[in-house]
């Protein structure tokens, strides 16, 4: 039953690692969008603006190939979770049924 309970302890703490993760990235967006914005004031002219949607673009890809990562990583630790729950639960039935 220890190892079902590390596991689920394992699991809590990769989604509390997750969720600093995603706050990261949500801040590094916001600070990207400023920066997007300070270098395109500071930038003026035709091809500046589209040197600036060319790195708008990249950027957002790069944000989308992130987030989707996310998605991933966390759905593979709500499984993980879900497993080690449920290895938790069936530990204990086995044992309230070996007292029994």
């Amino acid at each position: 039953m220890n190892q079902q309970e590390e596991a689920v302890r394992k699991s809590m703490e990769k989604q509390r690692e997750l969720e600093e993760v995603e706050r990261e990235f949500r801040q590094l967006k916001r600070q990207q969008e400023d920066l997007l914005a300070q270098v395109g004031n500071a930038w003026r002219g035709n091809h500046s603006e589209n040197k600036l949607g060319a790195i708008a673009l990249d950027l957002t890809q790069e944000q989308r190939m992130t987030q989707k990562r996310l998605y991933n990583l966390d759905d593979q630790i709500q499984a993980e979770h879900k497993q080690a729950k449920a290895d938790v639960e069936r530990a204990e039935e086995a044992k309230a049924d070996a007292t029994h």
